[in-house]
């Protein structure tokens, strides 16, 4: 973690400098009345997670993708929608409630996936400009962990409508929100980067905020 920290620093230091070395030479950047268009990494710490009963959860960091689109409505304020996934590794500590409290350790994937409305304000208009931004939407969460089989019936394209059994999983469904600060490096009029660090919430009990450090490549149209 401490390492991409760095990494993020130095980024920002030499977009910057390109960013005002650009600036002397051109016009101030446009963004009103612009959509854009984002392709999106976005870097997760690990996190450890221990129960009073002896369960406990073992996050590890990921590197997760994403894509946007937004408005701006003026040079400060644009307001969109992103798209995003992680897979991220887990080994986790079951406890039983019934005595003799036995454990059992297992791991698997934790696949996440979010849809969210998000909104950036950019405090200066020049192209170098930090700025702050929030989101809320929603997640869908899969433990991939076997829950038994389901019954149902659905369209299949060669067999028509077909009812059988499918396996599950352990999942659930939930709102989640972010808070985030960065800067925005508009290296042409219609190519620009943007860095953020981000605190990631989800509206599941028991479950902390996590560090989300965030690269997107944008253009402008």
């Amino acid at each position: 973690m401490i390492r991409r920290t760095i990494f993020m620093v130095i980024l920002i230091a030499i977009l910057a400098t390109t960013a005002q070395a650009q600036l002397t030479r051109g016009q101030q950047p446009s963004r009103t009345d612009n959509w854009e268009f984002t392709l999106q990494t976005r870097y997760v710490a690990s996190q450890d997670k221990q129960n009073d009963n002896g369960s406990s959860v073992s996050l590890q960091d990921d590197l997760g993708w994403g894509f946007g689109f937004a408005y701006n409505f003026n040079q400060h304020f644009n307001l969109g929608m992103d798209f995003s996934w992680h897979s991220i590794n887990y080994t986790a500590v079951g406890v039983e409630e019934v005595t003799p409290h036995s454990a059992t350790s297992y791991s698997s994937n934790l696949d996440t996936s979010t849809w969210s409305i998000s909104g950036n304000y950019n405090i200066l208009k020049g192209r170098f400009t930090p700025f702050i931004s929030g989101s809320f939407g929603w997640t869908m969460i899969d433990t991939n962990i076997f829950a038994g089989y389901g019954t149902g019936c659905w369209w299949d394209y060669w067999w028509g409508y077909v009812c059988g059994s499918y396996p599950t999983t352990y999942g659930t469904n939930t709102t989640s929100s972010n808070l985030g600060i960065g800067g925005r490096f508009e290296l042409t009029p219609k190519f620009f980067i943007r860095v953020a660090y981000e605190q990631s919430w989800l509206g599941v009990d028991g479950v902390d905020s996590r560090n989300v450090f965030r690269t997107d490549l944008g253009f402008q149209f």
